[in-house]
């Protein structure tokens, strides 16, 4: 069943420049952030602390939190959560302190009325997707609720709402909802010419600070052919598409992305990472006049044991391979004629990208199996399964 999304606009009034700022420690294998003084450094804080599960602003999360801070640097919105289970706080920056702002997490009673008729409409998550340039936050509820429509069927459909947030009241000032464009089934693959030409793309560094740019894509022999053009800096990667998914080897790194087919064009919502690094930074690949630049990406499960059969000219290649790591970011062991190797992975949707030393592998969940293909060389694409080994 697909989504219910709700969009929600938050507006927050009284906005004047903040001097406080929060701050990754960009360390491998440490996960902290400090709430910092702009004018002097100074530490005021531990805002999320994930191996001691403390926060001296009362923040809780199991994951790495997202922050988006409004333009003028007053408040910050904070997404943090597993996939089904995000939330967002929003803070007030102040001279020394950050103080949280309520906002409803629940969409019932009167207040639903602008949406038709929804069973149970009580959001199952939710991400912040920006701020608008007139102060509002346009949040993004989720659930697995549908609309009923006119003669009671049960209608799946994306949509917003517009919520005006003062002080601690919040109210609906105005609703709709878009038809989603149908997908292709499960055994067919997005055509990837359909993702050729230049395109705006925006995402988050490891910093936590923000970045926009162009992204040049083209289609030669079945690969995709990335170019990234963020301020001075342009960087690479090739990709193949299986199913709804896109994965790329990059210059230093990889990266995966689900597809989403729109009413008119597609958005891109993927991760990325360089190095073996297993930090994971978000980013959206805007094409065409796409109505739901940010959509919500549930992660299947597919850690565990598998056989893998690569086809090789008229035969396959037989290995092993073992599935490992958080939700999106994976550790894949592939063992093949008795020779193991240690890849680097991300999972979003029902896709997986693999970087290996023959290449990239890209694959799409199929039933309880991984069906996709391989790159190895420049041009070589293979057809290769991951079937569960119990």
């Amino acid at each position: 069943m697909k989504k219910l999304v709700w969009f929600t606009c938050f507006a927050v009034h009284g906005m004047a420049f903040a001097a406080l700022d929060i701050v990754p420690v960009n360390k491998e294998g440490e996960s902290l952030v400090y709430a910092v003084k702009t004018s002097s450094g100074k530490v005021l804080g531990i805002f999320w602390d994930q191996e001691n599960g403390t926060s001296d602003y009362g923040f809780e999360s199991s994951v790495v939190p997202d922050f988006l801070w409004s333009p003028d640097r007053s408040y910050v919105a904070v997404t943090a959560g597993a996939s089904r289970s995000r939330t967002v706080t929003v803070y007030k920056a102040g001279e020394n302190s950050l103080k949280e702002v309520s906002i409803p997490h629940e969409l019932t009673g009167e207040k639903a009325a602008p949406l038709n008729e929804i069973t149970d409409p009580v959001a199952d998550g939710m991400d912040a997707v920006r701020w608008q340039p007139d102060g509002t936050l346009l949040v993004r509820f989720w659930s697995a609720q549908r609309l009923k429509d006119d003669n009671e069927n049960q209608k799946e459909a994306n949509v917003w709402a517009d919520l005006d947030v003062s002080g601690a009241e919040g109210k609906i000032v105005g609703a709709g909802s878009v038809e989603p464009t149908p997908e292709p089934d499960g055994e067919e693959s997005f055509d990837p010419e359909r993702l050729v030409g230049t395109h705006q793309v925006s995402g988050r560094n490891p910093d936590g600070t923000n970045y926009s740019g162009k992204v040049e894509i083209r289609v030669k022999n079945g690969l995709v052919l990335l170019e990234w053009k963020i301020g001075k800096e342009v960087s690479h990667g090739t990709g193949l598409v299986v199913g709804m998914t896109l994965g790329v080897a990059l210059d230093d790194g990889i990266a995966v992305y689900q597809i989403f087919g729109q009413s008119e064009g597609q958005s891109l919502i993927g991760f990325w990472s360089l190095g073996k690094s297993s930090v994971t930074n978000k980013e959206a690949i805007r094409i065409g006049s796409a109505d739901m630049e940010d959509a919500r990406v549930e992660v299947e499960k597919i850690n565990g044991n598998y056989v893998s059969l690569r086809e090789v000219g008229d035969g396959q290649v037989e290995g092993n391979v073992t599935i490992s790591g958080g939700e999106i970011a994976k550790k894949v062991a592939w063992e093949v004629n008795g020779r193991k190797t240690m890849c680097q992975g991300m999972a979003l949707g029902e896709g997986l990208a693999v970087i290996t030393p023959a290449g990239l592998s890209v694959f799409s969940k199929r039933g309880d199996s991984l069906e996709g293909q391989s790159l190895t060389g420049k041009e070589n694409i293979s057809q290769e399964s991951l079937i569960p080994a119990n």
